[in-house]
């Protein structure tokens, strides 16, 4: 294991607009760049990162959308990835105007359900995480591999999500995995999340 400091910019009215959806994992982003000296530059969080995952991080985007956001892509399962993200959204992001609005478009799908045919929500429960009040929930979704061909080839995608509030945005820390290989991964997922310090 690698101690990783997690070092962000944190930039005033650069946010752009987009729907806030869930993003796609897996989507091909650009390489982790050097990190730059700069004076506005704030240490958000550490964290222990896996050996042998891939780290990625798109700094441009985090100016533009003020999502800090820390992606580890662990070893294919399959047809999926296997994918833990630690991420600080600041207030006045692109996506959600606060924990609350995460919790609420992440812990249930579109139609506000918490059980469906293809979807299963937990209930979010409150726990505490880096000495953090935190707000924790799963989820299991089927997803479509091909949704733009007529091929019904699908797979059953585990999730984990930590939210833990602060006074100018909140922290995520989310696990991204195959059905089949969530349980494997997971001990990877809890060493992260077990080293991680809000600075």
């Amino acid at each position: 294991m690698i101690k990783l400091l997690f070092s962000v910019l944190l930039l005033s009215g650069c946010g752009c607009a987009n729907d806030g959806a869930r993003e796609a994992p897996g989507r091909n982003r650009p390489a982790a760049k050097t990190a730059e000296k700069t004076d506005a530059a704030a240490e958000r969080f550490a964290c222990e990162t896996p050996a042998g995952w891939e780290i990625k991080r798109d700094r441009e985007k985090e100016k533009k959308t003020k999502i800090l956001k820390l992606e580890l892509a662990g070893p294919r399962e399959g047809n999926a990835p296997v994918l833990i993200y630690a991420a600080f959204y600041g207030t006045g992001n692109a996506s959600f105007s606060d924990h609350a609005d995460f919790i609420e478009r992440n812990s249930k799908n579109i139609l506000g359900e918490t059980r469906s045919d293809t979807e299963k929500f937990s209930p979010v429960k409150e726990t505490a995480l880096a000495g953090k009040k935190t707000f924790e929930f799963d989820s299991e979704i089927k997803e479509y591999l091909h949704p733009e061909s007529k091929s019904a080839e699908s797979v059953v995608i585990k999730e984990k999500f930590y939210v833990i509030p602060a006074k100018d945005g909140f922290f995520v820390l989310h696990y991204y995995a195959p059905a089949a290989a969530y349980g494997k991964h997971l001990p990877v997922f809890k060493k992260l999340t077990a080293t991680f310090k809000i600075l």
